[in-house]
């Protein structure tokens, strides 16, 4: 509360302005017949409209601080590119996002991979831009294409910092997600950013994947199994080049590994397997990159400082609690649960909260 009055002292608001002027800085993305219409809450009148979902996406970004993509099914011709530095994206639990197989999409490769290896369309892709947050509630559609030289696939969520001079070209941030996704979020070349929330169940791949990152804070990642006692991969892959990476708690269920530490170095609270994992951690031979542009430091650690192995876990499931948007706006909470049921019919339940205020 504190630092929240001090804030309005140096904006010279007042307690009840500063209630009201957020509402000057969110827009409202939402689908009209044929068109996206992006809205400020509570009027009427349409400031920018358009066919393609993301051009509608991407204007709003560049013209407001916060951004709320509301309920509906967004068909978008090519990934979002997060315009500048500085803003809020935030995707109701009711949108689905999905990429136009028929138009011309904008990729990137993996550096290290034969150029005819699979080429990604992050849907939503964050370039160099300092200090963006997402919260991602809503269901990210995967889509898959094969050509007769190579194929083409999309990743959910990319924070892509590499640069000329081979640092993290990407400073400060949030990733949260508790929605559905197919495949796995990325962090490269980026420093300071905060993951305090991403749990899913819609493996198969690695929930979270690091590379070249550096000072970044993680809470609760979970990966659990879509279907009753199934298995789920990696809940964290922490590629190559990263140091400086703490979590506070990891839980996969009877994953391929938990955590897989290549040439990083990071601190793990706790990690929890629901059901006898495949195996907890994987310390194999130090692998190449795939995307960071951070030299080799040749050397990795895994430190965990407590283990817990649910071996008699019976079921598992994600209690997530969203906000109703938009009338929870401007300050609300988001809490996930990953709760499991064990052979006696007790439970276990793991819990993240996360405020959120977009004043």
């Amino acid at each position: 509360m504190l630092a929240a009055s001090l804030c309005l002292i140096c904006q010279g608001l007042s307690e009840g302005e500063a209630e009201e002027s957020w509402k000057k800085q969110t827009v409202l993305v939402s689908r009209n017949g044929v068109g996206t219409e992006v809205k400020f809450p509570g009027k009427g009148e349409i400031l920018f409209k358009n066919a393609d979902p993301q051009l509608a996406i991407e204007w709003a970004m560049a013209n407001a601080r916060n951004t709320v993509l509301l309920g509906g099914e967004y068909v978008v011709s090519d990934r979002i590119d997060v315009p500048r530095s500085g803003v809020t994206l935030i995707v109701d639990k009711a949108a689905v996002l999905k990429l136009n197989p028929d138009t011309k999409h904008t990729t990137i490769g993996f550096k290290a991979r034969n150029p005819e290896y699979w080429a990604m369309v992050p849907m939503i892709y964050n370039k160099g831009h300092d200090n963006f947050r997402v919260l991602m509630f809503g269901t990210l559609v995967k889509s898959k294409w094969e050509t007769k030289t190579n194929g083409k696939q999309t990743l959910p969520l990319m924070f892509d910092g590499r640069n000329e001079r081979g640092d993290c070209g990407l400073k400060g941030g949030m990733m949260l997600v508790t929605g559905h996704a197919t495949d796995s979020f990325w962090l490269v070349d980026s420093s300071k950013v905060d993951v305090p929330l991403l749990s899913l169940d819609t493996g198969p791949g690695a929930a979270l994947v690091l590379e070249g990152c550096e000072d970044c804070h993680l809470g609760l990642i979970a990966s659990i199994a879509p279907e009753p006692g199934g298995k789920t991969a990696e809940t964290i892959d922490l590629n190559s080049r990263s140091i400086d990476i703490t979590i506070e708690r990891l839980v996969g269920e009877r994953s391929y590994e938990i955590i897989d530490c290549n040439e990083s170095h990071v601190v793990v609270d706790e990690a929890v397997s629901v059901g006898e994992a495949q195996k907890l951690f994987g310390r194999g031979p130090i692998s190449g990159p795939r995307y960071t542009g951070r030299r080799s430091f040749g050397s990795r650690s895994l430190d965990v400082k407590k283990t817990t192995v649910l071996g008699d876990a019976r079921t598992a499931r994600l209690v997530h609690e969203v906000p109703d948007l938009p009338g929870e706006l401007p300050v609300f909470t988001v809490k996930s649960t990953v709760e499991v049921t064990l052979a006696g019919g007790q439970k276990k339940r793991y819990q993240k909260s996360v405020r959120i205020d977009l004043r």
